[in-house]
């Protein structure tokens, strides 16, 4: 199941014109930190901003992967990052599913984020709606 991921770090932002929306400010930042590390153990990254904040998609093998992240908090750099992997079914649909790749993904973003963050990197295990188990990390 996908995992949230949840910190405080405050960002530079230039101009607050070149975002979407308040959810994608600092988004960049966060996405720009996660790159370099992502780049060097995936295939078919893409990025970009979506109104909803900004995203890193990628594949390992037949697994496909995403960092999606989101800002609650522009001012006070409030973030929160959702992580999950997706299968391809019968038909061509692809279903959220529990993968190793994402165990490893899970370990690389809370390293990353662990060394850059202001305090407290908090992961914790969503089902597959998205709603918070008690399942903390």
């Amino acid at each position: 199941m996908p995992y949230e991921v949840s910190f405080t770090r405050r960002v530079a932002v230039g101009d607050r014109e070149q975002y979407i929306n308040d959810c994608c400010v600092g988004g960049d930042v966060v996405v720009n930190r996660l790159l370099p590390s992502v780049r060097a153990r995936y295939t078919d990254v893409q990025t970009n901003q979506e109104d909803w904040g900004w995203f890193i998609w990628f594949r390992k093998g037949s697994v496909r992967l995403a960092i999606d992240v989101f800002t609650d908090d522009p001012d006070g750099g409030v973030f929160r990052v959702h992580l999950t992997s997706r299968t391809k079914r019968l038909l061509g649909l692809d279903t959220v599913v529990d993968t190793s790749e994402l165990e490893e993904l899970r370990a690389l973003v809370a390293s990353e984020l662990a060394a850059w963050v202001e305090g407290v990197v908090r992961i914790t295990r969503l089902d597959r709606n998205y709603s918070e188990t008690n399942d903390e990390v």
